[in-house]
């Protein structure tokens, strides 16, 4: 269970697979794997602690940019590495940005993907990016890699799109504030994306687009945040 949290909250277990325990498969620091195990035990198994303990730690607050000595580390904690929103938080946080409810069967309406009672609840967004499959052994494991077809749903997936485009989403109750200025908009746009206002150049960027001849506020705030959820910036967790 220790190497199951310090996987989720770094990036990497001390051993890995996270389940993989055995002689043979030794953890990448032996006394540490000891340590927080002890202290689990200590602390009668309280996980909210045990994160606590690791969250306050130096090594978690290191920077995830990699420097010309640390960029080959994948086992020492260097650094932190950097991980892919698991399937259910980025779906919510499309959700969330757009403020368009994610719509699921024999669900509430309203439901938060998160909330849902089995994961043979059908959605290719959350099967793109790697929520465990039911039908394999074991049926509790996700996958965390990256591939060519979650680039590609991000792209192309009809149902982000009709959420960005939502005459009852967030944008167009942007758009429709004439109070805001284009630059306004787009600051919006980058704190609910990125949790952070556009630098100048991003910026320059975003007015060239609402500059384009035939742009529409809205349609200019459409593209940018479809560009936004695109990046690596908000698809992976530094």
């Amino acid at each position: 269970m220790v190497n199951r949290i310090w996987a989720d909250l770094m990036g990497r277990g001390l051993f890995e697979p996270v389940d993989d325990l055995r002689a043979t498969n030794p953890a990448s620091n032996e006394p540490l794997l000891k340590s927080l195990g002890k202290y689990f035990a200590d602390h009668d198994y309280d996980i909210k602690k045990l994160i606590a303990v690791i969250a306050k730690s130096h090594v978690y607050e290191l920077s995830s940019t990699a420097t010309e000595r640390n960029i080959a580390d994948t086992q020492n904690y260097s650094r932190h590495y950097r991980q892919r929103l698991r399937a259910e938080v980025l779906l919510d946080a499309v959700a969330d940005i757009t403020q368009i409810p994610n719509k699921f069967a024999a669900m509430p309406a309203g439901s938060r993907s998160n909330q849902i009672w089995t994961h043979r609840v059908s959605s290719l967004f959350l099967d793109t990016f790697g929520r465990p499959d039911p039908n394999q052994d074991p049926p509790c494991e996700r996958t965390t890699d990256s591939t060519v077809t979650q680039a590609l749903h991000m792209m192309n997936a009809p149902q982000i799109h009709a959420n960005i485009i939502s005459d009852n989403g967030r944008l167009a109750a942007l758009a429709a504030r004439k109070e805001l200025t284009s630059d306004e908009i787009v600051a919006q746009l980058y704190l609910l994306a990125y949790s952070r206002r556009p630098t100048e150049e991003e910026l320059g960027i975003c007015q060239g687009i609402f500059s384009q001849e035939g742009m529409s506020r809205r349609q200019a705030a459409e593209t940018i945040l479809w560009a936004l959820m695109n990046t690596p910036e908000f698809i992976i967790k530094d």
